[in-house]
Parts: structure tokens; C-alpha cells; sequence
């Protein structure tokens, strides 16, 4: 988004930012105008990104070079050169022209790639259809809306309009996946013409930054943060979701206070949401609220205590218990890659000890897999009352997962989950207590049972960065530097620790 002869051009990412943030719109619009700066932040990840995306469509254009008669290669041109020759290109039938530029009115594209059909336009007896490079390995409605602009400005440059415009997704056969233009023309019409309208008129301006997925990835993070904490919104209210604080905005309980105040029981039925499940969340902002008050940390039984839930999911500690960790990175490949197994058992001194696991590839994560079943194997037999202890959901999905994929370990497994010999202790934690605190993370619980970690975070984070931005680029069988193995090692390990003192704490 930029300013241009006093009017805003847009380009395909400002489509999709606008679908994921209509504050985005309103803040880059700001930018645009001259009426502030945008913050210096980058995603840590975005290189790694962008070199993953460059490889993956330079792979892909030498695969299409090597299989037509005649190819065109625009990237070198700046955009003004682009529009230009790619114009000749399709006016000369070239095959494929990669990195052509499409433009009318405020609105600009460049596609990856446009490949001649045999479909007649203005043209001649052919037309052009938009293929367009991707790392995700499911196909989101950003690209989708991308692809619309860049077939909708193709149809005004050709005069026919395309039929199908097609995603190339990571594999070796590079075989795209299609989509019929006309089946998702209308909603991109209704995104677009409401961008548009947002840019002309100033509508953007009465945007408010609601949390979302791209919150994870904005530059604009901290500002917006920093807004709804002034505001004591009710996004942060912890497990809060959009369609309780719809509810909850229309009887006028809009900040987190004025939530925690609301009478219990509820005097009416709410139009969004369960009666259960706004009272819920009234006496989670209620806890919040009383800690920020007394600047102390609050937490609460919930009760009535319904068994097989909360605390009734606790089993019986036991001498043998184990508490597991698992690091991974799912962009890896074409399927991702557990690279560091952890667990911390209680030794014959009674000391809690953490034993690891590396795996930078597909043969050590298969054997990274099964080390650790056999050691879960292992210490069931010697002590049958034993259980796998874990936060999250991420273990047992990732478990299965290479399960499946390695075809091994499939009884041992089976016996595991039947058995329930594996137990979550962040379901535990959040059906059994009310903290105060704004998500119930392990790290953010941590402060409740005095843990204290020994490993900077800072230094964890670029540990994790620098192993995941290696494997995903391709590890080429170098040696994991010690002061990575050290952080990566203790951020694991500490994880695994601190799994075993909030199981401590929670009995």
C-alpha cells in the first residue's frame, strides 16, 4: 500500500492483510499517508520464508522452462518494466511468462507465473491463466482472494475471463491445485470493495485492534497490545471468546472490570454463547480483576468438582512417572520433524533427571520416536501405576502422528491411549482452578508454583531459531553447536521440570 498521484495503490497483500486485520488497513493506511511510522519489528522467521518461497518458485519456473517452447523471466524488471513486457509477451503467445505484472486502475499484481491456454481473448486464439506458488500445505482464503485479484486483472488486460487460476504447493511433481475463478469471484468482489471503500472514505479510521491469528506475525503487535491493555478490553480475559464478548459489548459489560461486576446468576439468556459458559468466563475476569486490584497472584477451586474432569483427572502419583516434552517444527519437509524428544523421570536417588533425544532427520526422528516408547514401554512394565505427563495437546497429536507415519510402535501406542497411561495437565489445570492471569500457558502458570527457570528465554528463542531455520533451509549434517545444544537443551528440559512441579502443585 502506497500513495501514488494522490491515490492509495493496493497490491494483493494488502487484500489479504485487510481479510486477516481490518485495523491493519487502518494502521498502514496511516503509514501510507505520511501520518506516522511503521515500527522497525520483523518476524524472526519471515528470511527463512522468503528463501523457502524463492527456492520453491525458482524450482518450480526451471521445472516449466524445461517443459515449454517458450518462456519469458520478468523477475529483474522493476514494475513499470514489468506491466510493459509482459503485455508483449501475451500479445506474442509466449508459454510462460514468470513474474509478469498485471495493473488497472489503483490495483497491481505480479503472479508467479501466467501459462497460456487454449482459450481465445483478445489476444488471438489463447488466453493466460494465474498459477501462483505456496509453502502452506492447505490452501488458505488469503491466497485464494490473491489469486482472484490476479485473475480479475488479468481478465481486464486479456479481455476473456479465466476459468481456472491454480496454487503450486510444495512437492517434487510440482502438480498445482485448481480452483474455478467463478466460484469465489463474488466474495473477492466484497473483500475488495470493502478495502476500497476503507481507503476512499476514511472507514478504516473507526477500526478497533481485535486479536487475531496475525497478531502472531504483525509488526503492529505491540502498539495493539499496549491499546487493549489501556482499554482493559475483554480480549483479555482468559479462554474469552468473540462471540461471549459480542454478547457481553451489547449489554454494555465491555471491559474486563465491568465483566467481573456482571450479577451472577445471569438475568436474561444470552442471544450469543451458553448462560454456562458467560458465567464462566464472568468469574475468570472476576479472579483476574481481584489480582491486578491486590497486585498479588489469585487462584480459586472450581467447583462443584465433577468427576473425570479437573482434579478427578489426576491418577495416583507414582514412583515411576514420567514427564515428556517434545520440540518440533512443522515446516520441515513436506510433513515437519520432531527434532528434540525430552523427558524427566525420578532416578534411584530421587532426584528428577532429564534424558533427551536429538533428531535432524527422518531416520533419527524415527528412531527418536521409538527410543521414547520403549522407554515409556520400559518403565510400565517395572511400574504398571505409572503415567506420561504432559502439557498441551501437541504430545499425543505428535505420537500418533509419527505413529502413523513411520509404521511402528502401532500396539505399544494403541495400549498407551486405551490405557490412559497419558494425561494432560493443562486440561487438568484449566477444569479444576481459576487463575489470575491472561492465558493459561505453562509458562504463565509458572509463577504460581515458584518455578524459576535457569535458562534465558531470549537465548532459548535464537537457539530454537537457529535449529528450525536450518532444518527447514536443509541441514547439511553439521554438528549442532554447543551453545545451541545447551539452550535448546535446557529450554526442553526445563519444560519437562516444570511439567513434574505443576503436577507436584497441582496435587
Amino acid at each position: 500500500m502506497r500513495l501514488l498521484s494522490e491515490q492509495i495503490r493496493l497490491a494483493a497483500t494488502d487484500l489479504s492483510s485487510h481479510l486477516a486485520c481490518r485495523h491493519l488497513t487502518t494502521l498502514d493506511l496511516s503509514v501510507a499517508h505520511g501520518h506516522r511510522l511503521a515500527p522497525e519489528w520483523r518476524a524472526p522467521d519471515l528470511a527463512v520464508i522468503q528463501e523457502l518461497g524463492a527456492r520453491h518458485e525458482a524450482a518450480y519456473l526451471e521445472f516449466l522452462r524445461s517443459k515449454c517452447a517458450s518462456f519469458a523471466d520478468l523477475r529483474a524488471l522493476n514494475e513499470q518494466e514489468a506491466l510493459r513486457e509482459t503485455l508483449r509477451c501475451m500479445e506474442r503467445g509466449v508459454e510462460i511468462i514468470a513474474q509478469g505484472s498485471l495493473g488497472a486502475g489503483r490495483w497491481f499484481g505480479r503472479p508467479d507465473v501466467l501459462q497460456k491456454v487454449a482459450t481465445p481473448s483478445r489476444l488471438g486464439a489463447w488466453s493466460y491463466e494465474v498459477y501462483d506458488c505456496k509453502l502452506a500445505r492447505e490452501t488458505k482464503a488469503t491466497t485464494v482472494l490473491q489469486l482472484c485479484l490476479y485473475s480479475a486483472l488479468l481478465t481486464e488486460t486479456q479481455g476473456a475471463e479465466l476459468e481456472f487460476m491454480h496454487v503450486v504447493p510444495p512437492g517434487l511433481e510440482f502438480v498445482p491445485e485448481s480452483y474455478r475463478f467463478a466460484e469465489y469471484a463474488a466474495y473477492y468482489r466484497y473483500v475488495r470493495a470493502r478495502l476500497e471503500d476503507a481507503c476512499g472514505n476514511g472507514a478504516a479510521s473507526s477500526t478497533y485492534p481485535e486479536p487475531c491469528e496475525h497478531c502472531d506475525v504483525c509488526r503492529w503487535f505491540a502498539e495493539c497490545d499496549a491499546r487493549r491493555h489501556a482499554d482493559d478490553h475483554l480480549s483479555l480475559v482468559a479462554g474469552i471468546r468473540r462471540q461471549q464478548r459480542t454478547q457481553l459489548e451489547d449489554w454494555k459489560a465491555e471491559t474486563m472490570a465491568k465483566l467481573a461486576a456482571l450479577p451472577v446468576p445471569l438475568r436474561e439468556k444470552p442471544l450469543h454463547g451458553s448462560r454456562e459458559g458467560i458465567e464462566r468466563v464472568r468469574e475468570q475476569a472476576r479472579v483476574q480483576v481481584q489480582g491486578r486490584a491486590e497486585k498479588r497472584l489469585v487462584h480459586e477451586p472450581i467447583l462443584p468438582i465433577v468427576e473425570g474432569t479437573g482434579f478427578c483427572r489426576l491418577p495416583e502419583p507414582s514412583a515411576g512417572d514420567m514427564f515428556v516434552d517434545l520440540e518440533g517444527d512443522p515446516f520441515v519437509g513436506e510433513c515437519g520433524l520432531q527434532y528434540l524428544f525430552g523427558f524427566v523421570f525420578t532416578n534411584d536417588d530421587g532426584e528428577l533427571t532429564y534424558n533427551q533425544r536429538w533428531a535432524l532427520d527422518r531416520e533419527q526422528e524415527k528412531k527418536g520416536f521409538e527410543w521414547l516408547v520403549d522407554e515409556i514401554v520400559k518403565r510400565r512394565a517395572a511400574d504398571p501405576r505409572m503415567h506420561v505427563y504432559h502439557f498441551g495437546a501437541y504430545e499425543p497429536s505428535a505420537l500418533k502422528r509419527l505413529m502413523g507415519m513411520y509404521a511402528t510402535r502401532e500396539d505399544e501406542i494403541d495400549r498407551m491411549l486405551r490405557a490412559g497411561v497419558l494425561v494432560d495437565l493443562h486440561q487438568v489445570f484449566k477444569q479444576s482452578l481459576l487463575a489470575s492471569v491472561e492465558e493459561y500457558s505453562l509458562k504463565k502458570l509458572e509463577t504460581f508454583y515458584g518455578f524459576v527457570r535457569k535458562t534465558p528465554l531470549d537465548e532459548s528463542r535464537a537457539a530454537m531459531r537457529f535449529v528450525e531455520h536450518r532444518l527447514e533451509l536443509g541441514w547439511k549434517g553439521e554438528d549442532v553447536p554447543e551453545w545451541v545444544r545447551n539452550a535448546m537443551e535446557g529450554y526442553n528440559g526445563e519444560d519437562c521440570l516444570s511439567t513434574a512441579r505443576l503436577r507436584e502443585w497441582l496435587e
